[in-house]
């Protein structure tokens, strides 16, 4: 059990971060200065935020087609 519950974690922070990458750059280039923050920040954003982000980056995959 444990085995698949990191399997399904592992599988949720993936999804999570594509999530994230498909939201946070829709509309946006940026220039970053501090490069492990950043993709710090954005990892958080996929850990506690990935749950909704899925959903959203899901629905604009589809509108977008």
């Amino acid at each position: 059990m444990e085995v698949l519950s990191f399997i399904l974690f592992l599988v949720y922070i993936i999804a999570g971060w594509w999530a994230i990458n498909k939201i946070w750059y829709s509309k946006r280039s940026y220039i970053v200065h501090n490069v492990m923050g950043f993709y710090m920040s954005k990892f958080i954003w996929a850990l506690v935020l990935g749950w909704i982000a899925i959903p959203i980056a899901i629905i604009m995959t589809a509108l977008n087609k």
